[in-house]
């Protein structure tokens, strides 16, 4: 196995874009016309212009970018390139690189992957009704779209990715995608906040061959699936739950705790909606946790019970943290917060294109070594500080092709068992013409 070294990751990476530039029917629009002459925004500039791209203004971001070739390069010349590309094109890198650089890490033989969503303030499009938010009290509102996404918890990279207007938003049919789609080998196990306690997931994950952990709501609410089970009146359980799905309600009538039936047009991909004597089993764990806090949570697995025992779920769920920090980094470290498109298509290569900076980050910093001491704390590269360092690294800067002592240059101590209050607040877009 050969050893990952940065000058590794970025001689592959490279190679990516070579290879996918011999391939470039399969991600452009026009095969027989696309980066077909030669220009100086060619397949393989125009991708990695995208990925690289900051915060500043396209035209500042064009004049910084070819600055050291001597050239003069127009908006109207990025816009024809990028046009070019169709909608594989950033997804197809992100895979590429996934595969190039496997997960491997693994806890307790796991694979861990959290799979969550997160709003994306976009640009204003009068003609686009599908990302609009409409203002409660006056009229007029903003738009969004929403990044559903699978994220390594061990490797800390992003797998996969489903993008969606806010108002069609559908994170569980996201999730069902992204997980019939995982091609990890070994076991894995997908971990999901609330709101993801869908039977239909959940069979998606068995049928995937894998495991799944998810938080619930209030068991007793009127709309929690196991709100009839004779669950026991203590602080704590472990309970096996067995359903079985069915559309036909003659048979839920005969036994509503164990039958639980779909609407007529629910979605349940292993019974079709006109299947009325078909039926899907389902056995899990219900688990109801106190945290450290005092607060209640309910978690819902088809983890083995002797093995991962209801401490083990709390540490597990507990790690799903993970992709919250990531869409933290991701929007305002890697700038993902700040769009040079106006069009929907072009937000979405720029979206992928923040997710595959991010991996390239990560791989690099996952390759450094960093000394300890006998200091309080162990310490660990600043992500925010090496976002910067390594796109220099990536377009091959000279003052950073020493990234390692570049990247120990800033350390930041690791504090384990921190928390604090979320603090949720409204997020403006920051406005393209109003950039520098």
């Amino acid at each position: 196995m050969i050893k990952r070294t940065p000058t590794h990751i970025r001689n592959r990476f490279y190679n990516i874009l070579t290879e996918m530039e011999q391939n470039r029917s399969l991600y452009v629009k026009n095969p027989d016309k696309d980066f077909t002459r030669n220009s100086i925004f060619s397949f393989q500039q125009t991708m990695l212009f995208i990925t690289q791209m900051q915060s500043y203004s396209t035209n500042r971001e064009l004049n910084t970018y070819f600055s050291p070739l001597n050239k003069n390069i127009t908006q109207s010349a990025f816009c024809q390139a990028k046009a070019k590309l169709n909608s594989q094109a950033f997804p197809g890198l992100l895979h590429s690189l996934n595969q190039k650089f496997p997960f491997r890490k693994t806890k307790y033989g796991l694979h861990l992957f959290a799979i969550d969503g997160s709003d994306l303030n976009v640009p204003a499009d009068k003609r686009d009704s599908s990302t609009l938010i409409p203002y409660n009290s006056k009229n007029g509102g903003y738009h969004q779209m929403h990044v559903n996404a699978m994220f390594d918890l061990l490797e800390k990279r992003f797998a996969d990715a489903v993008i969606q207007p806010r108002k069609e938003m559908r994170e569980v049919e996201a999730a069902c995608a992204m997980v019939d789609a995982n091609d990890t080998p070994g076991n894995c196990l997908f971990i999901f906040d609330r709101g993801y306690e869908s039977l239909n997931l959940m069979a998606h994950v068995c049928e995937h061959g894998s495991f799944f952990l998810i938080r619930a709501k209030d068991v007793h609410s009127q709309v929690s699936p196991f709100r009839l089970l004779p669950l026991p009146d203590r602080e704590e359980f472990d309970s096996s739950v067995r359903f079985v799905c069915t559309r036909s309600w003659k048979l839920k009538k005969e036994d509503p705790v164990l039958y639980k039936c779909f609407q007529k047009k629910q979605r349940f991909d292993f019974i079709p909606l006109d299947d009325k004597s078909g039926t899907y089993e389902l056995s899990f764990r219900l688990v109801k946790v106190t945290l450290n806090n005092g607060t209640i949570e309910y978690l819902i697995t088809n983890l083995p019970q002797k093995k991962f025992p209801p401490c083990v779920l709390k540490e597990l769920y507990n790690l799903r943290w993970g992709i919250e920090v990531s869409f933290l980094f991701t929007k305002y470290n890697v700038a993902m917060n700040s769009l040079h498109s106006l069009k929907r298509e072009y937000i979405i290569q720029e979206i992928f294109a923040k997710l595959i900076l991010f991996n390239f980050v990560s791989l690099i910093v996952a390759c450094v070594d960093v000394p300890q001491s006998d200091k309080k704390y162990t310490y660990k590269i600043s992500f925010s500080d090496a976002v910067y360092k390594c796109r220099s690294f990536l377009l091959k800067l000279k003052d950073f092709e020493d990234i390692t002592s570049q990247l120990l240059k800033n350390l930041t101590p690791i504090r384990p068992d921190r928390s604090f209050d979320r603090n949720m607040q409204s997020q403006r877009l920051r406005a393209l013409q109003h950039r520098s």
